[in-house]
């Protein structure tokens, strides 16, 4: 927590400061204050999380200070330190919304009592301020909203972003690789609530892609102290990446530039995607800044190698030994188009990722034919090794359409989903695009605009209120998607089937 202290008495401050030192929180002492001019210019400055203000101060008193202070960092909650307990100040800093009023000299016991409880609302506040932050990316990567986005606290409004996208890479059975993808999840969720604050922000969220995003979002500070914290966590990150990989199970951090808003958070999120699969010639299981992704795209070949290597992969979780075996035929002609024996680095990349995603050696030191050999051995066992899932994929995918049907208002993910059914996001994506022929959020966006066709017919009820109940909080953005999917906006629809059911002739 950020503490700032305001006294024009250097005895007080000093005391002041001690007693919260011994107390066992995590602070930040970001400035002191001798008189309520300079209160107001450090608040502005730091934007501190507490204050602590002496009503009596020279230039300006505690409470005209604070009065200016809240202007500038409504966020700061503020306690009153003084030796006067007439009524009057008290009242006047109740109205100001000041959280507690202290009598010097200052209580040991009253200030840990008072600080403690503070603490305790402050952590809920920085969870609920996290939680606002991945409603709102949610709320735009599902199509709930739209890059004008309509409520105007939301925190994407006036803040910077980092970004990074979290791949797994692991020949282990889906539901294996699920469970291990989950539990990683949960423990980055708690080592983000660690490190946040209200100056900063950070998400954890399941793209519709299937993918895993993180998002940190700061508004942009003076000492850039936020900011700073931030690009430590996306530094940190790579080693609780390490942490939870090994010899079955990858983690691989692809890390984005800075973006300064949100529709060029929206592209780089998009760009980290696209740009995935070149992870595997860049060396899975460590962060990848976007530069080194951009930098393989410029090779030849290179896309168009690692896209072959995940084909494989899919091939052979899928279980599908024809689809293997073709796409073996693409490689060993990108291998050759490649020269890969003469590529060692570039070697070795691939038969890391091999090794990690479908479980089979291929020693650097052999040639690229005797690799064909052996994955072609591989595939031969393949379908006989690996145990069957114990639902089919067709048992899945009818869970899963009959989850949207039945809960299309809410606010669902494709990682809710997965998680729900034991399987991972990016397996149960492939499998939506198999079935409906296109991707989770499209099909969801589709059962929730043929439901609003139904309730656009009773007359009763308001166009907002359509829009409400399939799921959408802003009626611009519903009115905008149903233009697109049918071609006319939702009054223009209802007006048009008012109209037909008048000109049918009565019975």
């Amino acid at each position: 927590m950020r503490i700032l202290i305001a006294d024009d008495e250097y005895l007080a401050r000093t005391s002041l400061r001690s007693m919260l030192e011994e107390l066992d929180l995590p602070l930040d002492f970001v400035g002191e204050a001798t008189n309520g001019e300079e209160l107001v210019r450090l608040i502005g400055q730091s934007l501190p999380d507490v204050a602590f203000v002496d009503i009596r101060m020279p230039k300006l008193n505690g409470l005209e200070a604070i009065r200016k202070g809240k202007m500038v960092s409504p966020l700061t909650k503020w306690f009153i330190l003084t030796g006067f307990p007439e009524f009057d100040y008290a009242k006047e800093a109740i109205q100001l919304g000041v959280s507690d009023y202290l009598l010097k000299p200052v209580n040991p016991d009253e200030l840990s009592r008072v600080l403690n409880a503070f603490y305790e609302e402050y952590q809920k506040q920085i969870t609920a301020l996290n939680k606002q932050l991945e409603r709102d990316l949610m709320a735009i990567q599902y199509g709930l909203a739209s890059l004008e986005f309509d409520r105007s606290e939301s925190i994407l409004r006036g803040s910077r972003f980092i970004e990074a996208v979290v791949v797994f890479d692991s020949h282990l059975p889906e539901s294996s690789k699920a469970a291990r993808q989950f539990e990683f999840g949960r423990a980055l969720r708690n080592w983000i609530a660690r490190r946040a604050d209200t100056h900063s922000r950070l998400a954890l969220m399941v793209l519709p892609s299937g993918e895993l995003a993180t998002v940190g979002a700061w508004t942009p500070l003076l000492d850039g102290k936020a900011e700073s914290e931030l690009r430590q966590y996306f530094q940190d990150l790579e080693q609780e990446a390490r942490h939870f990989s090994d010899q079955d199970f990858t983690i691989t951090i692809l890390v984005g530039p800075e973006a300064f808003n949100e529709a060029n958070l929206q592209e780089q999120l998009d760009h980290l995607q696209q740009l995935a699969p070149l992870r595997i010639v860049c060396g899975i299981g460590q962060a990848i800044p976007i530069r080194a992704l951009l930098e393989q795209a410029q090779r030849p070949g290179r896309l168009e190698l690692c896209n072959q290597l995940l084909s494989l992969s899919r091939c052979y979780r899928e279980k599908s030994y024809l689809n293997f075996s073709r796409a073996l035929q693409s490689l060993d002609q990108t291998f050759a188009k490649l020269s890969l024996d003469e590529n060692q680095a570039l070697k070795k990349a691939v038969s890391i990722f091999i090794r990690r995603s479908i479980h089979c050696s291929l020693p650097v030191e052999q040639g690229h034919a005797a690799w064909m050999t052996l994955l072609q051995h591989f595939g031969e066992r393949m379908v006989a090794e690996i145990p069957k899932e114990e639902s089919s994929s067709a048992d899945l995918i009818q869970q899963v359409l009959k989850f949207i049907d039945e809960n299309y208002r809410d606010d669902i993910g494709i990682g809710q989903i997965a998680e729900r059914l034991n399987i991972t996001p990016n397996y149960l994506s492939t499998l939506v695009h198999k079935k409906t022929g296109t991707n989770f959020m499209s099909h969801l966006k589709k059962v929730r605009l043929l439901k609003a066709k139904e309730l656009l017919n009773d007359p009763n009820i308001q166009i907002q209120q359509v829009a409400e109940q399939v799921g959408y909080s802003s009626a611009r953005h519903f009115a905008r998607l149903f233009a697109e999917q049918f071609g006319c906006l939702p009054s223009e629809y209802r007006d048009r089937t008012r109209e037909e059911a008048d000109s049918r002739p009565h019975a």
